[in-house]
């Protein structure tokens, strides 16, 4: 493993890693972010079908989901670079046929693709800073990755409204071509590879298949649990299904079968919670960033180039919070920073929650200006002591199974709460719209109408047999039961964020992460003071080794 080396040309290199890795993941992360912008007009040009629009986007999370944990053990196993210049020349290549989709069959297979490629660019370039830069500086390198990977993913959303008005949804596509052939050429040229060569040269094929096949058909199963319901034998299947054969992937790693998932791992307080609380705070998030735009156009009638602009407060301070969080973790650790980045953030969530109906875009400053405000620099608190605790409390040699394993609970965690939360937001609005007085007054088949066509959500058709008196009355109820369905999502985020304040205070262990900062980890019993390490073959001869603090 190499560490970074405060020379000229170390520095150089330093900034070559953090660039090379910024544009890799934002490839995957701004395809993840943008495409919401474009689908309605994807799906008038293209043909697409309900069910379409909903593997569009899903396509991409589930195959990424199930892979992610095998890509990065993958890195590990074989040279990062490699996995990640793979990668990214998959992404690139799917991103051609996205862009140059003429049926929704091609451009569906192109996300797929786009998947597999995400799933190994992701987990490895955060395991190449890992890699890259002492235990010492690896806060500060983190922290400026995980805010530009915000800021570009935040910013993608924009620039896919900008592009799709203009008639040229295509780009939103063909973007990520020239990014990722700048990551290539500066990851081929400029930056060190890295691997564990204390592992196994090969991985296990079977345990590889596990892993990816229960993590599928988990991720499969609540994605599509609000389209079949939680009842039907499919999602039934394809849920136990995948907990099955992930029950059985983690038997046979007990055992050193597999060689992909050290279990040891684990037995890390540190590791184990930051990763759970990975999972529920990135879980709840998830239904926030997608519901609040519904809401801003919707309910609260603001254009789509207002709710755009009015969101880029948040993508701002998000990323000033992880860039300037950065440095403190290297001298106080990720446990201060982390639990008050949650608790600003259950804040935001609150804030959020006490917003009903407003006058539309002209209230904006004195109604969501503020949760969006609270919202954004939380984030930005928490979403860099999370990764850092995350990665530092793994040997630098498992970099890449440790942000596989991180980016997998992320992932996981924002399928399973959307599937959940989505669903019983679904019902939650039925049973507010449906209990109304004024509904339950209106003749029978109109009920019947409305309770047919309530899972759109404020899209509810309103039968037009009606008086224009009662339709209108009819809107104002059916915005009124989204606004409340909302409030409660969002006070359910601010209810997990502050419990996940304090489990973080409870079991991140700085002194634990201090520690490790100054070791380098021989296997998994041990390890070997850094300053006793011997020199590998594959360390750059202008490399030194980390010295202890």
């Amino acid at each position: 493993m190499t560490s970074m080396r405060y020379s000229p040309r170390s520095r150089f290199t330093g900034f070559c890693v953090l660039f090379a890795t910024i544009s890799a993941a934002s490839m995957a992360f701004v395809a993840s972010s943008s495409l919401n912008i474009a689908l309605p007009t994807i799906q008038g040009e293209l043909g697409a079908r309900g069910a379409d629009l909903i593997w569009i986007p899903n396509a991409y999370v589930m195959v990424q989901a199930s892979l992610i944990v095998v890509t990065g053990s993958m890195g590990d196993h074989y040279g990062r670079n490699r996995v990640c210049l793979i990668g990214i020349m998959l992404f690139g290549l799917a991103s051609l046929v996205c862009g140059l989709a003429t049926t929704t069959a091609s451009l569906i297979a192109g996300r797929l693709a786009q998947g597999v490629g995400s799933s190994m660019i992701v987990p490895n370039s955060l395991a190449i800073v890992s890699a890259h830069f002492s235990r010492k500086g690896q806060g500060w390198a983190i922290g400026l990755w995980s805010g530009f990977t915000v800021l570009m993913a935040g910013l993608a959303p924009f620039f896919a409204g900008v592009v799709t008005d203009l008639g040229m949804w295509r780009l939103v596509f063909l973007i990520h071509i020239p990014l990722g052939i700048l990551a290539a050429l500066v990851l081929l040229r400029y930056v060190p590879e890295s691997y564990d060569k204390e592992l196994p040269r090969r991985m296990s094929i079977s345990g590889a298949l596990l892993i990816i096949i229960g993590l599928g058909g988990i991720t499969f199963g609540f994605i599509e649990s609000s389209t079949f319901g939680f009842g039907s034998p499919i999602i039934i299947v394809a849920i136990l299904g995948g907990i099955a054969a992930v029950a059985v992937f983690l038997r046979d790693e007990r055992e050193g079968k597999h060689a992909i998932l050290p279990l040891w791992l684990f037995r890390s307080r540190t590791f184990s919670s930051s990763n759970m609380i990975s999972l529920v705070f990135h879980g709840v998030i998830q239904p926030a960033l997608l519901y609040l735009p519904l809401n801003l156009i919707q309910v609260q009638g603001y254009s789509a180039t207002f709710t755009g602009l009015s969101i880029i407060p948040l993508i701002i301070l998000a990323t000033l919070g992880s860039s300037l969080v950065g440095p403190l973790l290297d001298r106080r650790g990720p446990r201060v920073p982390m639990a008050l980045g949650l608790v600003i953030v259950a804040v935001g969530f609150l804030a959020f929650g006490n917003v009903g109906v407003t006058a539309g875009e002209s209230a904006y400053f004195g109604t969501f200006f503020l949760p969006v405000l609270l919202f954004g620099f939380g984030f930005g608190l928490s979403f860099a002591p999370l990764t850092m605790a995350a990665m530092a409390s793994a040997p630098e040699n498992n970099a890449g199974i440790a942000s596989g394993v991180n980016h997998t609970m992320t992932r996981v965690g924002q399928v399973l709460v959307v599937g959940i939360l989505g669903g019983l937001a679904i019902t939650w609005f039925g049973q507010l719209l449906m209990n109304d007085a004024y509904v339950r007054s209106l003749p029978a088949e109109a009920q019947s109408h409305l309770a047919a066509h309530a899972g759109a959500l404020v899209e509810t058709d309103i039968p037009d047999w009606l008086t224009v008196e009662e339709r209108e009355r009819l809107h104002q109820i059916v915005r009124q039961s989204f606004v409340t369905t909302f409030n409660i999502l969002m006070y359910i985020g601010a209810a997990a964020c502050a419990l996940s304040a304090v489990i973080a205070v409870f079991t991140i262990d700085d002194h634990e992460l201090k520690l490790k900062r100054g070791q380098d980890f021989h296997d998994a019993t041990g390890t070997i003071p850094a300053g006793e390490r011997k020199p590998r073959r594959d360390d750059p001869p202008d490399t030194p080794l980390p010295e202890s603090p």
